[in-house]
């Protein structure tokens, strides 16, 4: 069995926004446990690092699924956009860390750069087609 033999129709997108779903309830229970032990420190990117994978991930997979007249992306927009919204979420999840911890990193930034430039890649695939 191999991955580039994965249709990408309505049933993916349906299933990938599950997976999103979950990925968003992990996170946010993930900074919650987190800053729970974290003695009443607190950091904005970790209390919301679910964002990116629900507002980015669930909602948009969710509308593809439930909208059959719109588009599917390709595999390569599709991998490209995961993966954005993989690296804005570790890169949140970290930048939490770090600032709970009290130090700073000016690698940070190397990870919302990349995702925000996967992600606007993926979509102007998506909306340029290119074969």
């Amino acid at each position: 069995m191999s991955t580039s033999g994965i249709k990408i129709g309505h049933t993916y997108f349906c299933r990938a926004g599950f997976v999103y779903l979950m990925t968003a309830i992990f996170c946010a229970l993930f900074g919650a446990v987190y800053e729970y032990f974290s003695h009443e420190v607190y950091s904005y990117h970790m209390i919301y690092a679910f964002g990116y994978p629900l507002c980015l991930g669930a909602l948009p997979c969710f509308s593809l699924c439930v909208t059959k007249r719109l588009r599917l992306p390709k595999r390569l927009s599709v991998n490209l956009y995961n993966a954005g919204i993989a690296t804005l979420t570790v890169g949140s999840i970290i930048k939490g860390v770090l600032d709970i911890y009290g130090t700073s990193s000016i690698y940070i930034t190397v990870y919302y750069i990349a995702g925000i430039a996967m992600t606007v890649s993926a979509l102007l695939l998506y909306a340029l087609r290119v074969k």
